[in-house]
């Protein structure tokens, strides 16, 4: 009988570390590493290796299906991680697009090369693509854990989502992956068709005998926007509901939920005094340009990979000198300061919460430095400004 289930709560809904070191710890136990958490150092990197994508998901972000036409080649993606290697960077995650259509291009070598480098690699895919012997190469090339993306618990709900057939591929993807000794986990992005299926969901994961199931709230770029999902307050807080409620093995992570809390007061409460109780200091809700940053399939280096446009364009990690990028750039993300935003100036959780996802709040108010509209008390004044 489980006593009490895992819960991982990251307000990031972009940043892999929660399911990436949920997961290596359901692996290999408990850790001593130190929390990735800080404004001094850089812990983890995205990577984004192609656009191309063989699904057209409702929701993603990205809006992938086409390759850049300037996308980079697997020797440039070495001389990069040779790059990352110096800056100290622990955790490299790949993804697209579907990185496995890129498998006899180079993936391989990437994640070789990753591998003997010293990097921790995971990778993120939809599965569909995946057979025994692809799954096979990805071992013997090194690949510490996948996550595994399928957005419902059976074929009526997720194949509408992420089209037909996708269900039962990614389903086999995940049973070849953990019979060839790949750690998996589960990505589930929660939106208005799928929201009732949660705890279906976290039962699909027990049966196929995954550790880790992480439930991503929808945010409204790319095809998301395209296509009016948005996730309300109400179901939001339904699905954290019925997630805490549940017991189960399975450790669950979610990402962009906090303002879905019933009790954030409490929960922020219970958040002090764990960063007090680790010690941990510069907390910052967004970690973007602070423990991580992205770089798109064409080189391009961007604090968050929700931002990947000119206004927040860092450089090229081909081109440029990565290091000089990292100690000199993302001032924008940097020099965000809650105490200069109204109403988080006011509020009692502004320390913790640090006005929320820049990302959101750029694209409602068209500035960074500006509160998260997700936020209840910024929600009030814009109901009142009406």
């Amino acid at each position: 009988m489980v006593d009490e289930t895992e819960i991982y709560l990251d307000e990031c809904p972009a940043s892999p570390i929660g399911h990436i070191l949920a997961l290596r710890s359901s692996v290999e136990g408990a850790s001593d590493e130190a929390p990735y958490l800080g404004m001094d150092s850089i812990n983890d990197v995205t990577i984004y290796l192609t656009h191309a994508c063989n699904l057209e998901c409702k929701h993603c972000y990205l809006s992938a299906g086409r390759p850049l036409s300037n996308e980079l080649s697997a020797d440039d993606w070495l001389i990069i991680l040779d790059k990352l290697r110096s800056l100290g960077v622990k955790y490299i995650y790949l993804l697209g697009g579907e990185p496995t259509l890129l498998v006899r291009r180079g993936l391989l070598r990437i994640i070789s090369h990753a591998k003997d480098l010293g990097f921790y690699v995971s990778m993120s895919t939809n599965g569909t693509l995946v057979n025994r012997e692809v799954a096979l190469q990805l071992r013997r090339a090194g690949l510490d854990q996948v996550q595994v993306s399928i957005d419902g618990p059976n074929p009526a709900v997720n194949d509408v989502i992420r089209g037909v057939g996708s269900f039962d591929k990614a389903v086999k993807a995940v049973g070849v992956f953990r019979e060839v000794g790949i750690a998996v986990s589960l990505s589930y992005t929660v939106i208005p068709d799928n929201a009732y299926y949660v705890i279906d969901m976290v039962r699909l994961a027990e049966r196929l005998g995954v550790p880790v199931l992480t439930f991503i709230r929808v945010q409204e770029f790319g095809r998301a926007l395209d296509n009016g999902l948005y996730l309300s307050d109400e179901m939001a807080r339904r699905v954290v509901d019925d997630l805490l409620r549940i017991k189960t093995n399975v450790k669950l992570v979610l990402n962009g939920f906090r303002f879905g809390l019933s009790n954030i007061y409490e929960a922020y409460r219970k958040s002090r005094e764990r960063l007090n109780a680790l010690r941990i200091i510069n907390y910052n809700t967004c970690p973007a340009g602070r423990s991580r940053f992205v770089i798109d399939s064409d080189g391009s280096v961007y604090g968050c990979e929700l931002l990947m446009g000119k206004a927040f364009y860092e450089g090229n990690a081909l081109r440029d000198n990565l290091r000089i990028i990292w100690r000199d750039g993302f001032k924008s993300f940097r020099n965000r300061n809650y105490r200069d935003i109204k109403p988080c100036n006011t509020c009692p959780m502004a320390d913790l919460c640090n006005a929320g996802c820049p990302a959101r709040a750029f694209s409602v108010f068209g500035s960074i430095n500006s509160p998260d509209p997700y936020c209840p008390m910024v929600k009030g004044l814009i109901n009142k400004a009406r």
